[in-house]
C-alpha cells in the first residue's frame, strides 16, 4: 500500500523514486513477457504453463499500470499544490 508523500522536497523525491521503481518493474515485466512468448514458440509442449505465467504477468502489468496512473495523479496534485 502506498502512503501519500507530503508536499515537500522529500515528498517529491519519494514520489519520483516510486515512479522510477514502477517504470523499472514495468520494463522487467515487458522483458519477461517477451521472453516467455519466445519460449512458448520454441517449446510448444510447455505452452500451457507458459500461458498461465503470461496471464499472471499480464495481471501484474495491469496492476502496475494502475499504480503508475495513481502516482501520476498524485504528482499532478502535488505540482498543482
Amino acid at each position: 500500500m502506498f502512503a501519500i508523500a507530503p508536499v515537500t522536497a522529500e515528498g517529491s523525491w519519494m514520489l519520483a523514486e516510486a515512479m522510477l521503481r514502477c517504470d523499472r518493474a514495468r520494463e522487467r515485466l515487458d522483458r519477461a513477457i517477451a521472453d516467455l512468448c519466445a519460449l512458448a514458440a520454441d517449446c510448444a509442449w510447455k505452452a500451457r504453463a507458459i500461458e498461465l505465467m503470461l496471464e499472471r504477468c499480464a495481471a501484474q502489468q495491469r496492476e502496475l499500470v494502475g499504480v503508475l496512473d495513481q502516482l501520476e495523479s498524485i504528482q499532478s496534485g502535488l505540482r498543482a499544490g
